[in-house]
């Protein structure tokens, strides 16, 4: 819907007479329009423009959700006006996302990743020293060497009993100030999608090289799946806060392979099998550099708490 302009004759910002096609200023770049009118005209160009908006907004959603791969393609194409930009619609979903996680799901997130870390962890405690070193004894009397001589023994492990122990010191406290490491955890996994947003694109990039397309086209294959998947998450959660029995992790993980063999299909016009033969390494390959990178992110929140 093109904007109806109240349009000068000169610029009143730096004087430049205008033409009819000018919409901005070619000199300073303001925009042609008069807003110096009645309250009412604005009233209704607000509303003109918001209808406007949410109309694009609503239909980016639906093919985002019903035509996997749709919009990729018609971003690829060129044909954007009509469709929220892909980066924008990651980031306004993604604020609704991680509110919901740190709303909904960030208790169980911090207690079961730092505790498993935790539990192994405390095999450092002094009884589990002693242990290793009665087997260090053991070996020694078999080897024909004297059982208390355990000098290479500290050289060789005290130094990562302390580093362990160091670091079993930053799990507990870690798990001591929940709150504190809620927060920084989530906000460390948001920067672990948006590094992992690219890493994706590359992945596509590898795999489908033969096509001679140029790295944005996967990049924005990319966006949309991953602002596909936080909705699916999103709307899971709900699910689960209101039907605590349910466990909704399969669903997501089938649902989210589904999605990304049918966007497959759309975008790179490859047949079922092909896209079928392609996707098992590519999401293999997406979901190991996933785990890698969520472990380092723990551990990154973890040893900087």
């Amino acid at each position: 819907m093109a904007k109806k302009r109240r349009k000068f004759v000169q610029c009143p910002n730096c004087g430049y007479t205008f033409e009819e096609v000018n919409n901005y200023c070619p000199n300073c770049g303001q925009e042609n329009h008069d807003l110096n009118v009645p309250v009412k005209h604005l009233v209704e160009e607000f509303f003109e423009s918001t209808l406007h908006y949410d109309t694009k907004f609503w239909l980016t959603f639906k093919y985002l959700l019903t035509r996997p791969g749709y919009l990729t393609e018609k971003f690829n194409l060129g044909k954007r006006v009509s469709y929220v930009p892909p980066f924008r619609l990651y980031v306004f979903v993604s604020i609704f996302f991680f509110t919901a996680v740190a709303l909904f799901a960030s208790d169980g997130l911090v207690i079961s990743d730092a505790q498993s870390a935790k539990n192994q962890l405390e095999t450092t405690n002094p009884e589990a020293v002693a242990q290793i070193l009665q087997a260090d004894s053991l070996a020694r009397v078999k080897a024909g060497l004297p059982a208390n001589d355990t000098s290479s023994f500290i050289a060789g492990d005290t130094s990562s009993v302390i580093i362990n122990e160091e670091v079993d010191n930053k799990f507990r406290n870690f798990l001591k100030n929940e709150e504190q490491s809620r927060q920084k955890l989530l906000k460390n996994i948001s920067f672990m999608m948006f590094v992992l947003m690219p890493f994706f694109g590359f992945i596509l990039y590898l795999f489908y090289r033969s096509q001679r397309r140029n790295y944005v086209e996967h990049l924005m294959f990319s966006v949309h799946f991953h602002t596909f998947v936080f909705l699916l998450i999103m709307f899971a959660i709900l699910v689960e806060v209101i039907f605590s029995n349910i466990d909704t992790n399969g669903w997501v993980f089938l649902i989210s392979m589904v999605y990304l063999f049918f966007a497959l299909r759309y975008v790179y016009k490859e047949s079922y099998l092909r896209t079928a033969v392609k996707l098992i390494p590519i999401g293999l390959t997406y979901l190991i550099s996933l785990a890698i990178l969520f472990i380092a992110t723990v551990g990154i929140s973890v040893l900087f708490s």
